[in-house]
């Protein structure tokens, strides 16, 4: 991933310990660890390798630690009637329109990660020295799995201790301000937001479209629209349409077509399949929306260092950046919750 090889070349290639080590000074004095632009770009791309929602999501390189971005919408009518009442002079005195604005603010947090390899690993593995740019694009991939998961379910009010990652930042749901009830979670009575039992699993999709703000529905951003589901949740629903005995049933019996719902892409996630979260939220989460307005960025300096030490013939490497997430409008990302109880017998339902 990272296209450091003096720097490699220097820890790995050399049984001169002095040298190697004089050389490993001077490249990492002169590349001080920070990636340039292209090796930047192969680590973003490495971030998104292995995410859904966080690869869709609006991603922004930050020039500064805090960066706002807006966004605008007219709100209600704006033309009036030119002529004044019961005359043809011109009517000057207009009602200005309103200007609604969004606004995100990225604030950067740093986030830090380490690993190593072991010399005798490194000689007995069948990629030889280059299974160290190996390692270090897994370690890309599994950092945008860990950036995802603080995206969503990142909460200040966490314990530091018990949570060294989910404490960071708040996430997206933290900061959403729409949420849906399933009929099971419902607060006093059984009259939840949809009810996956009686109506199936389409009534959580209608459930997650109504609840799309009119001025963000009735805009643009709805064609990029889209419903993240956990597997148990995109299996409920080909076992619905295979249950109807079409075409289309037998596609999702046998094929791999992408799935749709009234226009709108339903995308399994495997960040809302994830255990721990699940267990801090105390719901399994399903979240749509329009992600051109959910904001992440990564302060511009990613650094990865590597530390030799020979004594114990192992090599480490530190990863460091600065990033955060924001809503640029709070209602724009929808979370249905599902009982725990409840998405592990949705699958069943609609199976012939």
């Amino acid at each position: 991933m990272v296209n450091m090889n003096a720097i490699l070349k220097a820890i790995t290639s050399s049984n001169d310990t002095e040298g190697a080590s004089k050389s490993m000074r001077e490249d990492m004095s002169a590349y001080g660890g920070i990636l340039d632009r292209e090796q930047y770009n192969q680590f973003m791309r490495d971030v998104e390798f292995n995410t859904t929602i966080l690869r869709d999501a609006a991603y922004k390189k930050m020039n500064r630690e805090k960066v706002i971005t807006t966004g605008t919408l007219i709100e209600g009518r704006v033309l009036q009637d030119g002529y004044l009442e019961d005359s043809r002079e011109t009517n000057g005195n207009l009602t200005a329109a309103k200007v609604g604005f969004g606004k995100s603010e990225l604030s950067a947090h740093k986030l830090r990660a380490k690993t190593f390899i072991d010399d005798d690993d490194l000689e007995d593995n069948i990629e030889g020295e280059q299974f160290q740019t190996t390692l270090l694009s897994m370690m890309g991939n599994q950092i945008g799995e860990d950036l995802e998961a603080i995206a969503l379910y990142g909460d200040t009010d966490l314990d530091y201790t018990d949570q060294p990652l989910y404490h960071t930042y708040d996430g997206w749901i933290k900061q959403s301000t729409s949420f849906l009830k399933s009929s099971e979670v419902a607060t006093g009575n059984s009259n939840g937001d949809f009810n996956v039992h009686d109506n199936t699993i389409e009534a959580l999709f209608d459930a997650i479209i109504r609840a799309v703000p009119a001025r963000i529905r009735q805009s643009k951003l709805m064609s990029r629209f889209a419903i993240y589901v956990p597997y148990e949740v995109e299996d409920a629903y080909r076992n619905l349409l295979k249950s109807r005995n079409t075409a289309l049933g037998d596609q999702m019996q046998t094929g791999d077509a992408p799935l749709m719902y009234k226009k709108y892409p339903i995308k399994e996630s495997p960040i809302l399949e994830d255990e721990e979260a699940r267990d801090l939220l105390g719901y399994a989460p399903v979240v749509g929306g329009t992600p051109d307005l959910w904001k992440w960025g990564v302060y511009k300096d990613v650094k990865v260092e590597p530390y030799r030490k020979p004594d114990i013939e192992r090599t480490e490497f530190f990863y460091r950046t600065r990033c955060d997430v924001s809503l640029e409008w709070n209602s724009s990302f929808i979370t249905a919750k599902l009982d725990l109880d409840e998405i592990q017998l949705i699958q069943d339902e609609a199976k012939v």
